[in-house]
């Protein structure tokens, strides 16, 4: 599963990611992808599990370049064995 803590987010906030996982096989690793709204990759790393259930947490700040288009953003999720999850949240920049 993927949580956010919010569906809409605003320029300088921060989105906190927490996946929750349950593997059968120990050491695999997680994929965590980020897509701006014209399914351009801003973010992406790879989380290593070392046991069968537990959860992983990442916070991310709207604060670079990358990061500055409005939009609909896609969160993706997937293990070695293919499961794949997303959850999608919205980014608006601050006004000038």
């Amino acid at each position: 599963m993927i949580n956010l803590d919010k569906a809409i987010y605003t320029e300088g906030e921060y989105v906190k990611i927490k996946l929750d996982y349950e593997t059968l096989t120990p050491k695999q690793a997680m994929h965590l992808v980020i897509f701006d709204p014209s399914e351009k990759e801003v973010f992406s790393e790879d989380q290593y599990l070392n046991a069968q259930k537990g959860s992983y947490s990442n916070v991310l700040r709207f604060d670079t370049r990358p990061w500055r288009t409005a939009g609909r953003y896609k969160v993706a999720a997937w293990d070695q064995e293919g499961t794949r999850k997303e959850v999608f949240f919205q980014f608006k920049t601050k006004s000038p």
